[in-house]
């Protein structure tokens, strides 16, 4: 298991532990929605029932380092929870959470879960891959697998339980008809409570919203990678992309929130290319009535050399324009609706 360095939380909580997982694309379980934050895996879907997963030995420790305080499978570096102070005080824990409290041994089926279900993406962005993914006929098989473990897993029997989805970190949606097939399988008559959280670049939303009208009720939040506030900024980081597309697809999306009561996100992923960009970006984002806009650091996910990330990662302390960048991020930290994972 992984660990970080012992923390002092006596007194904060954080809920994702006892009430989320994501399921990766090989099946692997973590008890987080970002494996960045929390990186321990602690079972697979393909080996084991998620029942026999949560009861696990890892399940346990990692809900009892939350339980004590000292969060030391958490990476503070990065969590968005820590960063933005988003922890929960002791008064402030759901009763179905604080009953588990007492026991590490104890837990309950989550109610939120990320899948992330396919790397399909209709853009190349460098910070995650060298080139457009289309999944093979291979991995479409086996992802379906997947998708039907979690089906068996939290969607075989109807319940009225708060059940949230949240799709997708590692592709895009609206690429994908893996991803559609499998939110379509859900029956939301069956599930009167479930809620649909869609991670995307936003740029197909416009032309296929329709794939999913017949649950677009169930879409609580959608969360809208930008990445920038120029044209020539977001081309080049968005490679694939079109700055006038993103606009009517943000206005397409301002449309969906106030039509559907929808939360709507943006996303701008900080580094060397945009940081001057950040205050300009909050200010677009509420052109378009954004509820929250979120700042994150940017990760090396393999498509960097360590030589190239240190020049794209503008937070390195060490980094010749880290002192802008960090003036940069201060500008918007007090402003309504902003959030920040690894700033």
């Amino acid at each position: 298991m992984i660990k970080f360095p012992i923390k002092p939380f006596q007194g904060k909580v954080c809920l994702s532990p006892f009430v989320m997982i994501e399921v990766a694309l090989d099946g692997s379980v973590r008890m987080c929605g970002c494996s960045g934050w929390l990186p321990t895996v602690v079972g697979n879907l393909k080996e084991n029932t998620l029942i026999s997963i949560l009861a696990s030995t890892e399940a346990q420790e990692i809900r009892q380092s939350i339980i004590d305080g000292t969060f030391q499978y958490c990476n503070e570096k990065l969590c968005g929870v820590i960063t933005s102070n988003l922890l929960n005080e002791l008064d402030t824990v759901p009763p179905n959470v604080k009953k588990l409290m007492n026991d590490a041994r104890q837990f309950e089926m989550p109610h939120h879960i990320s899948f992330q279900g396919d790397r399909t993406c209709n853009l190349s962005c460098p910070s995650c891959r060298t080139g457009i993914i289309k999944t093979s006929d291979e991995e479409i098989e086996h992802q379906t697998q997947i998708g039907k473990l979690i089906s068996a897993n939290l969607f075989s029997a109807p319940n009225d339980q708060r059940i949230i989805l949240e799709v997708s970190g590692t592709g895009e949606l609206f690429a994908s008809d893996l991803l559609m097939s499998f939110v379509n399988s859900i029956d939301k008559a069956k599930f009167p409570n479930f809620k649909l959280h869609i991670g995307t670049n936003g740029l197909l939303c416009p032309d296929r919203w329709n794939r999913i009208s017949n649950i677009e009720s169930c879409v609580e939040k959608v969360t809208v990678s930008i990445d920038a506030s120029q044209p020539q900024t977001y081309e080049r980081i968005r490679r694939g992309g079109r700055w006038g597309d993103i606009l009517t697809a943000m206005k397409f999306l301002q449309h969906k929130k106030h039509l559907l009561g929808i939360k709507l996100h943006t996303r701008m992923i900080v580094q060397q290319q945009n940081y001057k960009e950040i205050k300009e970006f909050y200010d677009l984002c509420q052109t378009f009535d954004v509820d929250v806009v979120e700042y994150s650091r940017v990760t090396n996910w393999g498509t960097w050399s360590k030589f190239d990330f240190k020049t794209h990662d503008v937070f390195q302390q060490d980094h010749l324009e880290f002192s802008q960048a960090r003036a940069a991020i201060d500008s918007v930290k007090n402003l309504p609706g902003v959030w920040f994972a690894g700033l």
